[in-house]
């Protein structure tokens, strides 16, 4: 469900690109330290990027480097270490985890339930750090399980349920800006959740499995049905800038530039390549 909060690469000078790289690098080590290849196996873009949200709000020591790794042997990767890393870390991988043990469900793959039993060793040490976000976390996955085995189709519950998860991992202190922190985790959680199912949808009704999307696409004409989706897709994006506009973060900062760029232009280059893909299927 994971992997559509991206940079639009072609509106960044580089300098701005090895920041970013820098904070997904930084992120891959900070799983490795933690939790060894097992961990790094399921960095994500999504939780990069809300290291270097907290990181640029609450602005802490940061040491920016570079080094070699296994994948990059070669040319030395910039690399950005911080507490937030550290914190994205443990979030991706009580995610990670869920992950595994839903697309179990869904698919009894072997290689799925592999993977949640070697995360699941780590579970415990976690949710003693972050009791609040692993309670949330469990509950609203629990909540949207029983949404989608009932066939439901209200947009607003699926997106809330998801969406309150995502903001849980926002919110990492409980202080001044964690409620604003929270709604917009709630708006990119809606997001994140529609377009796995808009990127889902022809796959999801070949094998048969709940698709939130599936009566849009049964019951309007295909011009409608995108029409819609990006109605829907824009309305979640819109509360989730809405909120990131409140916080104390400058533009013109390296961070302030990315998360900007991966807001107002990333998340909507992955929603067109994703649509020109269905259209070009369609043709």
């Amino acid at each position: 469900m994971f992997g559509y909060v991206t940079i639009y690469r072609k509106g960044l000078a580089q300098p701005e690109l090895d920041r970013y790289q820098a904070y997904y690098c930084g992120l891959c080590r900070a799983l490795g330290r933690r939790y060894g290849a097992s961990g790094q196996l399921v960095l994500s873009y999504d939780m990069a990027f809300v290291a270097m949200l907290l990181s640029a709000l609450y602005e802490p020591d940061t040491a920016f480097g570079t080094g070699r790794c296994l994948p990059h042997p070669v040319k030395p990767r910039p690399r950005a270490d911080n507490e937030f890393q550290n914190y994205a870390a443990d979030m991706t991988v009580a995610l990670a985890y869920y992950n595994f043990l839903d697309d179990w469900q869904d698919d009894h793959r072997a290689a799925s339930l592999r993977q949640a039993k070697k995360l699941e060793t780590y579970l415990p040490d976690i949710r003693a750090r972050w009791p609040r976000q692993c309670g949330v976390i469990s509950e609203q996955l629990a909540a949207l399980n029983l949404l989608e085995e009932a066939g439901s189709h209200d947009l607003d519950a699926l997106c809330n349920a998801f969406g309150t998860l995502l903001g849980a991992v926002f919110s990492c202190r409980d202080d001044v800006w964690a409620p604003v922190l929270g709604a917009m985790g709630r708006g990119l959680g809606g997001f994140i959740y529609l377009m796995d199912a808009y990127d889902d949808l022809e796959k999801d009704q070949k094998k048969g499995r709940f698709n939130a999307l599936q009566e849009l696409a049964e019951t309007l004409p295909a011009a409608e049905y995108e029409e819609r989706c990006h109605e829907l897709l824009t309305q979640q994006m819109g509360l989730c800038a809405q909120q990131f506009e409140m916080l104390p973060i400058l533009q013109q900062t390296p961070e302030g530039k990315l998360l900007y760029n991966t807001i107002y232009s990333g998340v909507w280059s992955k929603y067109a390549l994703v649509r020109k893909h269905r259209e070009g299927r369609r043709s």
